[in-house]
Parts: structure tokens; C-alpha cells; sequence
């Protein structure tokens, strides 16, 4: 498989994937830098509550359906109308849940304002439901410029709402930041309903038969999912237990550079997931070996730059958007630098082994991941605080490439001599594209 014949979707890929950062660049200058620390720590635990509702669900149902749908099959309606039932049935479940048990989620968390901004979050839920499915469609077609421009319209439309909140003199809490995601989550849900017109043809209608398989397939995403959430979120519910929500607040400063790791895994996630599927599915282990190491090559360089600027550049890049009032927060990105050498193998060795349809294998990885994890953070965040945090985020994410290259391997034989020799075919391709421009 040559990644240059689908150059154009890989630019619109790295386009959309660049949204992300783009917001985190507003984020920093237009709320890190205006909201006070304990607003701040109280929006990042909204918008982690958030995220790993969405996650779950997104594991639940629409992984599946984005393997299951990417593959040639017959029954495209039955598996889109499944999904969209399952989906929705998770997301008010989990609703209802977060409403009831507020009161006990805030006082765990050690932030009494929670008890009011949770319920905010079902509003969220649904205003990005039909945008959450719409992606997952749009994907297993291919259809990457869509994506850019529903992605555009929350990442853009959000900074945007800040902007205008901020000249109106309206934003000062983490209300405002709520209230302006809401709106732009709305917004993309929206504008997907238009893209997905001519694509969305459900079966309204729930099968024993579709009900087992996904189950089948997505118990194992699931729990995968919920591991990966916990090792990457649960910093934030560590630090508000034992520091309170004004030193998430300084935390969730620093890992908003982190948004450039995970705009990585989720590009790479729209390309091999559906590839290693197809792939697999014919029987074509040759160019699924190819596929892994090119992959792992070309990411793994294009994240170099940011390994240096992390490293290197750390003190002026955090005096730069706190003003000073984030005191030793530079050890903490330096830190966060080192995931530029891992994590082009985590994603591209994760999407791979579930698009070999290894779930299975995906849940006994994630169970050691989620006693590993919990480990980590139980040790260290208590000891040093946030510098803990990002210890424990970085022990986790290391074990967690580890484990899953090396199951991998056991079905795709790549090796890390056949990863670096793929950089010869990095520097070729640059030559031909310097060339041709």
C-alpha cells in the first residue's frame, strides 16, 4: 500500500487534525490566560467528564460500527441503525446518571461547583450526539474534507464564541466555556446532518443477530477504551481529590500542549483503522506490514520537531501564557515532550490490532493497563502532586505501547529494524514532493 496515492485525504486528515491544536492555541491565549485558576480546574473536570462519556459511548457503538461498515458487506442499514440505537440508548443512561449523582460526584472530586455545572453535561451529550455518528460515517467512506469542515465549525465556532464572550466582557467563569462548546457542538452536529444526507440509510430496527455481534466486538473496545480514559483522564480527578480544583487548573495549563499527541492518534486513527481492516479482511498481511511501518516511521518524525520544542523551549513557552503565575510548571511539559518518541507506535499498534478484529486481545491489554495505571497515579500523584500526575501519565503511556506492539507482533511481524528503515522511504518522499512543487 503507498500512502502517496491517498496524499489528499492525508492533507485534509492533517488539516482537521490541526483544528484541534489550533483551538488548543486560542485556549491558551484566550482562557488560560483570563480564567482564574479555580474556574479553569472546574471547566477541565466538566470537559473531562465530558470526553470520557463521549468515549465510552463512542466505544460502545460507533467503533464497531466503524469497523464493521468500513469492511464489504450487505448490511450497511441494519449495522448504521443498530448503532445509532445503541448509541443513544448509552448516552441517556449515562444522563441520567451524572444528574442523579451529582451532589456525589462533586463532593468526591473535592469542587462544590460541580453540582451545578454537571448537569450541563447531558446538554453537551446531545448536542454532540448526531455529530459523534455523522463522523463515524463520514470515516468509513473516506470522506475526510467533510470531517475537516464539521470539526471546523466546533474548533473555529468555539475560540470564535470566546472571543466575542471576552470583547463583550461577558467571560470570566467556566460557565461561559460550557455554554460556548455547547453552542458549537450544536453547530457541527448541524452542518453533519447535510453531509450525511445522501449516506445515512438506517434500518430502524433492532437484530439479535447485529445486538451479539457488536457486543461481541465491542465489549472488548469498551473495556479498551475505558483503560485508555482512565490512565489519560484520571490525572485531573487525582489532583481535584488531593489539591482541589485550582491545581487541575494549573495542570490542565500545561497538558493543553498535550492535544498535539492526541491530534496525532486520531488522524492516524482515520487511516488505519479502516486500512488494517480492509487489509486483514483479504488476507493481505504483506501490505498491512508495509502499512504499520511506514506509519509508525512517518509519525514518529513528523512528531520530532515537537519532542525539541517541549524539551528545549519549555520555560518561555509556559512564561509566555501564564504571565507568570504557573511556577514550575516547565518540568511538567519537558516531561510531557518524551510521549513525541511513543506515540506514533501506540496509535498505529492499537488501530491496527482492532482492525485485525483483536479484540479480545485489546481487553486483556486493557486490564493490565487499568491496574497498572491506577497504580501509577496512586503512588505518585499523592508524593508530587502534579509532577506526579504527568510521571504517572508517562509510566502508563510507555507500559501501554509496550504491551501493545509486542501483541501485535504476534500477528504482524514488523520489527523496529523494519520501522527505521522505512526513514529512507520518509526522506525519498519529501525529495518527490520538493520536486513536483
Amino acid at each position: 500500500m503507498k500512502l502517496s496515492d491517498h496524499l489528499d485525504k492525508g492533507i485534509w486528515g492533517a488539516a482537521d487534525r490541526g483544528l484541534p491544536v489550533l483551538y488548543g492555541i486560542g485556549y491558551v491565549l484566550l482562557v488560560i490566560r483570563v480564567l482564574p485558576e479555580i474556574e479553569l480546574g472546574n471547566f477541565a473536570l466538566v470537559q473531562t467528564i465530558f470526553l470520557i462519556i463521549s468515549g465510552l459511548a463512542n466505544a460502545f457503538a460507533l467503533q464497531p460500527l466503524l469497523k464493521f461498515a468500513s469492511e464489504e458487506r450487505s448490511d450497511r442499514r441494519e449495522l448504521i441503525g443498530t448503532a445509532l440505537i445503541l448509541n443513544a440508548a448509552f448516552v441517556l443512561l449515562c444522563s441520567i446518571v451524572l444528574v442523579l449523582f451529582r451532589m456525589q460526584f462533586a463532593a468526591l472530586l473535592n469542587a462544590p461547583e460541580l453540582t451545578r455545572l454537571l448537569p450541563l453535561v447531558p446538554a453537551m451529550l446531545f448536542g454532540s450526539f448526531i455529530r459523534n455518528f455523522v463522523l463515524v460515517l463520514l470515516q468509513t467512506r473516506y470522506r475526510v474534507r467533510q470531517v475537516f469542515w464539521m470539526d471546523a465549525v466546533h474548533f473555529i465556532g468555539a475560540i470564535t464564541l470566546v472571543y466575542v464572550w471576552s470583547k463583550l466582557h461577558l467571560f470570566d467563569s467556566a460557565y461561559d466555556m460550557v455554554y460556548i462548546n455547547l453552542i458549537s457542538l450544536s453547530a457541527s452536529s448541524i452542518v453533519g446532518v447535510f453531509f450525511c444526507w445522501n449516506i445515512f440509510d438506517a434500518a430502524w430496527k433492532l437484530s439479535r443477530e447485529h445486538i451479539k455481534e457488536f457486543w461481541g466486538y465491542g465489549r472488548y473496545v469498551f473495556a479498551s477504551i475505558v483503560s485508555y480514559l482512565f490512565y489519560s483522564n484520571s490525572d485531573y480527578f487525582f489532583l481535584a481529590a488531593f489539591s482541589g480544583p485550582a491545581q487541575v487548573g494549573i495542570y490542565s495549563a500545561v497538558k493543553t500542549f498535550v492535544r498535539i499527541f492526541d491530534t496525532m492518534q486520531q488522524l492516524m486513527q482515520m487511516f488505519i483503522l479502516p486500512a488494517s481492516s480492509r487489509l486483514s479482511s483479504v488476507g493481505d498481511f504483506r501490505s498491512l506490514k508495509v502499512l504499520t511501518e511506514k506509519a509508525i516511521c512517518f509519525g514518529t518524525l513528523a512528531l520530532t520537531p515537537i519532542f525539541l520544542l517541549f524539551v528545549f523551549f519549555a520555560d518561555p513557552l509556559m512564561s509566555a501564557i501564564s504571565d507568570g503565575r504557573f511556577v514550575g510548571a516547565a518540568p511538567l511539559l519537558q516531561l510531557f515532550g518524551l510521549l513525541s518518541l511513543i506515540t506514533a507506535a501506540n496509535a498505529v499498534a492499537g488501530n491496527v490490532l482492532f482492525g485485525l478484529g483483536k479484540a479480545k486481545e485489546g481487553f486483556i491489554l486493557s486490564i493490565l493497563l487499568l491496574i497498572s495505571s491506577a497504580a501509577f497515579y496512586a503512588i505518585c500523584v499523592p508524593m508530587w502532586g502534579a509532577l506526579g500526575a504527568t510521571i504517572g501519565y508517562l509510566l502508563s503511556s510507555a507500559l501501554l505501547t509496550w504491551l501493545t506492539v509486542h501483541k501485535v507482533q504476534q500477528f504482524v511481524p514488523f520489527t523496529l529494524r523494519g520501522v527505521l528503515a522505512r526513514v529512507r522511504d520518509a526522506t525519498q518522499f519529501v525529495k518527490i514532493r520538493l520536486g513536483r512543487a
